[in-house]
């Protein structure tokens, strides 16, 4: 642990040095699978829970109880409120079953395993994001390898001080300050689910996730580009919103002014998009701040947290590369991904200040552009003024437009078109088009016929379902990459119709 690894650009950690970083970040958590393929005293204890990245604070210090004490009410009928549909989509979901990744007879994990040096399961950083902490409790109900995965509490919170209350009635309808005081996520603010879910999906030092440039090398698939909103409804919804419960529960929740989420479909992905956003700003922010701290096995740069595009593409003439353009960056200077920038950009144009992405990023980038990967101390500095804009931008959009509200939904589904027919990312115009898609497909702006028109092209040409991303992007994308100037006239809309 005492060796420091060389500050060389392009050379990879040593397999040792990588496993002693990967731990170092990963500090904050625990949970090697001991109940069936581990050892607690492998690691030392993990802390109590904080919350998500996001979520407002707790005023309490929560632990936790276990997944089979929310198993208990959930999977039987509750009343109107909730029913077994909560745990039974659960257990269908991916996310249940993550861990499996990390079990000795999984081939890639083994090989990865082999290069690096590293036992998945006892590695910090490969069970943050596969399994749940090892605090919580064993499940004895049923086979304790089923529920070793990704389980209420990582998502929700440690229930120790909600488990109780939250099964009142009152409960429904307390501010959500109250309830985030008892340690539970604001999971129906679409900025706190997007920090949730992107904690993993593209990474979040202080809880020990990172998926490192050596763990791709070494055969890690890559983490795809993801919309939240279509990812949550590929995996099936183990929930019901307020619209989708009886009459005489929605009257009951009207009279007592309570709402489900912040925002309608389209508000919540654009919300959601710029809380990615903001994680992957963060998450160089964050890693940055360690490397300045000259902490032992942290060197500098990170390949990950960079466009691998930048410096993984065919160099062939002419060059898809360069068709797609460099934005205002230095060519040759690796960027951050590009992935995000379509989806927040509709959203920054969807506030009353209509910033440009590149605008509100240029701090950050231009460091990036400066020097290669950038100086960890500038930035640290740097990202301070793009974090503070995003955060600005989600608070503005976060109170959401009224049902019904038709010419605000128009608008959306045009910043979202505009931004993908100014896409030079195929990822990104993926990423815009998973949002818009569903938001199209039922818009009255535009007659039926050229709705579906619009919606095939454009789901045709990025390989999409018509309906969205589903079932997400553990699909493999087309072999062959969609030529940006047939994808952008792909977005292009026809006049609406009430406009003729």
């Amino acid at each position: 642990m005492g060796h420091r690894p060389r500050r060389l650009p392009t050379a990879l950690p040593r397999p040792g040095a990588l496993a002693a970083f990967v731990l170092l970040l990963a500090a904050p958590v625990a949970g090697p699978l001991q109940r069936s393929v581990g050892r607690a005293e492998d690691l030392p204890p993990p802390p109590t829970a904080a919350p998500a990245t996001g979520a407002t604070s707790a005023t309490v210090t929560a632990t936790f109880k276990g997944t089979e004490t929310c198993v208990r009410c959930h999977r039987s009928e509750q009343g109107e409120w909730t029913g077994p549909a909560t745990t039974l989509h659960w257990r269908e979901d991916a996310h249940s079953r993550a861990h499996l990744a990390l079990t000795p007879t999984n081939e890639r994990t083994a090989a990865i395993e082999r290069v690096l040096g590293i036992e998945a399961r006892r590695t910090r950083a490969c069970v943050a994001c596969h399994s749940h902490s090892s605090a919580e409790p064993a499940v004895t109900e049923e086979t304790p390898l089923l529920h070793a995965g990704i389980s209420c509490e990582t998502c929700h919170g440690a229930s120790s001080a909600y488990l109780e209350p939250h099964a009142a009635k009152e409960w429904r309808f307390l501010p959500t300050e109250k309830k985030s005081s008892f340690g539970m996520h604001d999971l129906r603010s679409p900025s706190v689910k997007a920090a949730n879910c992107a904690a993993c999906h593209v990474g979040d030092i202080g809880s020990g996730r990172l998926v490192t440039h050596a763990m791709y090398a070494a055969g890690h698939p890559p983490l795809r580009p993801f919309e939240v909103e279509s990812f949550s409804a590929a995996l099936g919804p183990h929930w019901r919103r307020i619209e989708a419960k009886p009459e005489q529960v929605r009257a009951e929740a009207a009279a007592a002014g309570y709402r489900t989420e912040a925002a309608g479909p389209i508000d919540r992905s654009l919300i959601e998009g710029l809380g990615v956003l903001r994680q992957s700003v963060r998450l160089a922010a964050d890693l940055a701040a360690v490397a300045e701290g000259e902490t032992p096995q942290v060197s500098w740069p990170e390949l990950s947290l960079h466009d691998c595009r930048a410096c993984h593409h065919a160099l062939i003439l002419p060059s898809e590369r360069q068709a797609l353009g460099y934005r205002r960056h230095v060519p040759g200077r690796p960027t951050l991904p590009r992935w995000p920038l379509g989806l927040a950009g509709a959203a920054l144009r969807s506030t009353p200040d209509q910033p440009a992405v590149d605008d509100l990023l240029t701090p950050l980038l231009a460091e990036f552009d400066a020097v290669p990967f950038g100086s960890p101390r500038r930035v640290v500095v740097a990202a301070k003024g793009p974090l503070a804009g995003i955060d600005a931008a989600i608070a503005t959009l976060t109170p959401g437009r009224a049902p019904g509200d038709e010419a605000g939904d128009r608008a959306a589904i045009e910043a979202l078109a505009s931004a993908g027919a100014a896409a030079d990312d195929i990822d990104a115009a993926r990423v815009v088009a998973a949002a818009l898609l569903p938001a199209l497909a039922t818009s009255p702006t535009w007659g039926a016929d050229e709705r579906r028109d619009a919606c095939d092209r454009i789901a045709a040409i990025l390989g999409l379902d018509p309906a969205g991303m589903s079932p997400g992007s553990h699909r493999p994308a087309p072999t062959a990459t969609p030529d940006i100037r047939a994808v952008r006239a792909a977005f292009i809309l026809p006049a609406p119709t009430a406009a003729r």
